[in-house]
């Protein structure tokens, strides 16, 4: 039985017509990230219920982590740790580049795109 009236759901909950009927106090539907197209919006606003969510939300992590897989690429590191886990150190062939000085393409119009080049 739901009391508080709010459901919070991540991009893997479905809220299906027949949860949100199910839920009789229901009020408020929040998604934690980007997007709705996970909950039912027609059922929802027909009993109803307001829909939000939380664009940005992941956004921090998710430039914080393309930055990271560019440089683990530029320095080769994946490379590097399967040759390590495989009982070898073959330091030389696995220097990489160093990202500075270089010049970056960023391609995209959302937050991801503006955070990733403000940290690049």
């Amino acid at each position: 039985m739901l009391l508080c009236g709010v459901l919070l759901v991540r991009s893997q909950t479905t809220v299906t017509r027949e949860v949100i009927e199910a839920a009789k106090n229901l009020k408020l539907i929040g998604r934690a990230g980007v997007g709705v197209d996970n909950i039912d919006l027609a059922a929802a606003t027909e009993h109803g219920i307001i829909v939000v969510n939380a664009p940005d939300g992941n956004t921090n992590s998710a430039a914080e982590h393309t930055i990271a897989m560019m440089t683990s690429l530029a320095r080769h590191i994946p490379q590097a740790f399967n040759t390590l886990k495989n009982g070898k150190w073959d330091r030389k062939s696995y220097v990489g580049v160093e990202p500075k000085n270089k010049t970056l393409g960023v391609v995209g119009f959302g937050r991801i795109r503006v955070e990733v080049a403000y940290r690049a």
